[in-house]
């Protein structure tokens, strides 16, 4: 933990300031370990292997965390898709798009601002970001024990921060961050809405707030075809399974199905590959075969999986400020103060590729 992290911390029971006591410190300023106690509900929060622990139970469900840690640990092993690969999409392709669509906001501003990834899995959209913006100081959470590793991997980033918390009560300042990303994560708690107002809250008045959530069935084809692998093929009952179970029922299902997958994958690529320019060249076998495992896992392990409409997400941004929001991309939204632009290139877009 890098001591500037201390201007946005608080304590995420009662939103108080914290108070630092250092026990390890390395070379500069990297805590090692020591403690966070609140100025007012005195709690106490562990600092251990330079990562804060500021992670209730509230909105907490164990089931979902010990899952995602048991997923992210196989992928920081190797053991899960390619370093460069995560749900069969290119990290380097999806974050020169997700950058070029969602943060022009961050590049017009010379002054240094807060950028948060919440939830960031695996660490690897918080370490694009800090790379690109490095006058920027970007700080991921992640609920799951595994953000140890990640944080470890990286801690030569003097303006990238990890914290384990979970994104029901996150442990920051209200109105601290300029830009905040959510992909894939809100949907994942007791309630989506509450979750989202959660991060929302810690957003400057002019900033942004770009999230992915599940989107309804007729709005995507791609995550239609997901949907009836949970709760269909599998009954909506494999979150119920231990992980490992829901990881080998995983491997034989798509090894039993792995050409009609192929074939769902093409069929999806056809119809995306203009919108999302986000995979990558000619992958092998084997790599569709570890993106198909993962994303099923993914899919399959989590205990909540809410899935919600335009309109809905819509209704959400101006409960918390927001103005024009982009949502011509299926799932993903985002305020922006330039979406006027966006919509008046991708709209045509859209209509050009679902005609």
């Amino acid at each position: 933990m890098k001591r500037i992290l201390l201007e946005i911390l608080r304590c995420p029971d009662c939103r108080s300031e914290l108070i630092l006591t250092v026990d390890v410190m390395t070379g500069g300023e990297e805590i090692d370990a020591g403690w966070l106690r609140c100025m007012h509900c005195n709690r106490n929060h562990p600092i251990t292997q330079g990562v804060p622990r500021l992670i209730l139970s509230d909105g907490l469900d164990k089931k979902t965390r010990n899952g995602f840690t048991y997923q992210w640990n196989k992928r920081h092993r190797g053991r899960a898709e390619g370093s460069q690969v995560v749900y069969g999409y290119s990290l380097p392709k999806f974050m020169a798009w997700f950058i070029r669509e969602f943060t022009p906001c961050l590049r017009r501003h010379s002054n240094t601002y807060w950028i948060l990834d919440a939830g960031c899995g695996s660490g690897e959209k918080a370490v694009a970001l800090a790379e690109h913006y490095p006058k920027h100081q970007v700080v991921a959470i992640d609920q799951s024990y595994s953000i140890i590793t990640a944080a470890s991997a990286h801690r030569e980033r003097t303006n990238l921060h990890f914290v384990q918390a979970n994104v029901w009560k996150p442990p920051f300042a209200q109105h601290c961050m300029r830009f905040a990303m959510s992909i894939g994560v809100l949907h994942h708690t007791p309630s989506t809405k509450h979750a989202f107002h959660s991060i929302a809250a810690l957003i400057a008045p002019e900033g942004d707030f770009a999230t992915w959530i599940y989107p309804l069935p007729d709005e995507d084809s791609f995550w239609a075809g997901l949907y009836k692998q949970r709760d269909r093929h599998f009954l909506g009952i494999a979150h119920l399974l231990p992980n490992w179970m829901v990881l080998m029922l995983v491997r034989i299902y798509v090894a039993l199905f792995f050409f009609p997958i192929l074939r769902f994958l093409r069929a999806q690529y056809r119809i995306n590959r203009d919108r999302f320019p986000i995979y990558p060249d000619h992958p092998s076998l084997m790599q569709l075969y570890r993106s198909s495992v993962f994303l099923s896992f993914d899919n399959l392990m989590p205990t909540f999986q809410f899935r919600h409409g335009r309109d809905e997400v819509r209704q959400w941004y101006a409960e918390t400020g927001f103005g024009l929001v982009n949502d011509v991309y299926p799932g993903f939204s985002c305020h922006s103060k330039i979406m006027i632009r966006l919509a008046i290139v991708a709209i045509p877009a859209w209509f050009r590729i679902t005609a």
